[in-house]
């Protein structure tokens, strides 16, 4: 069964009357780029901005999902009790964990990730070549870099090996 995000947000607006917090302005996300990791919970300074779940979680069994989404859900829990302080996964984490009902653990079992998970097998698409010593480089995306040399601002980038400033982007 694939669960959706409103299942996400139907589990944490339970937890919310649990736990007495208010997780409705937190974003939530599936990501499709995780392959090591279930999920995170971001935050930026002393605020809860979002959790990301990843996509291979969504097709996961019932008590895989709930535990992933409650696992998160346990570190904006300390987040919003205690906007101040870093938390990661401690023992104040722990009984967070233990009040939503999910698993106190860092990491998860390898055999929840799927099959080929770490390796990219997306292809190099980019090639970055210095025109002067003819070094080269392959991207799999295009990053800022490879944008930046594309708009003809190569002077703003040095080559590692020669110190030039000439370089090509190529596609592959």
């Amino acid at each position: 069964m694939r669960h959706t995000l409103s299942d996400v947000r139907r589990e944490y607006d339970r937890l919310d009357a649990l736990c007495g917090v208010d997780t409705g302005a937190l974003l939530l996300r599936v990501s499709t780029r995780a392959r090591k990791r279930l999920g995170s919970c971001t935050y930026v300074g002393s605020t809860v901005k979002g959790v990301t779940i990843s996509d291979f979680v969504m097709d996961a069994p019932d008590d895989v999902f709930y535990d992933t989404i409650r696992h998160e859900y346990a570190h904006a829990l300390v987040k919003l009790r205690r906007p101040r302080e870093r938390h990661g996964h401690d023992a104040v984490w722990k009984a967070a964990c233990v009040e939503v009902g999910c698993a106190p653990e860092r990491c998860c079992d390898p055999a929840l990730v799927p099959a080929g998970a770490g390796r990219r097998e997306e292809p190099y698409r980019y090639r970055l070549r210095c025109l002067t010593c003819g070094a080269q480089w392959d991207y799999k995306r295009r990053t800022k870099v490879l944008r930046l040399v594309a708009r003809g601002g190569s002077r703003y980038c040095t080559c590692p090996k020669c110190r030039g400033h000439r370089f090509a982007v190529e596609d592959l």
